[in-house]
């Protein structure tokens, strides 16, 4: 992870993305506050934008729910093991 102060050097929001596109930047702002900035990956994106969908809660909620179970001897004797 690369720091960048930004107290010693200013740097355009689209410096920040180049240099983030490489590796995750920690970024020190003037006050002294860090933050962290990288790029998602599109797992991440869909886990964020499953994680706030409503529809999809919702599915996975009924989903939870079902108990129905198949006993391990009727998949054997159906697969002939």
């Amino acid at each position: 992870m690369n720091t960048i102060d930004l107290r010693k050097k200013k740097h355009s929001i689209d410096e920040l993305l180049t240099m983030a596109r490489s590796e995750p930047l920690m970024i020190c702002d003037k006050d002294g506050k860090n933050y962290v900035l990288e790029e998602i990956d599109e797992f991440e994106k869909e886990v964020k934008e499953l994680g706030s969908s409503k529809k999809f809660m919702e599915f996975l909620d009924e989903r939870s729910k079902e108990r129905e179970t198949i006993p391990i001897s009727s998949i054997t004797k159906k697969l002939g093991i």
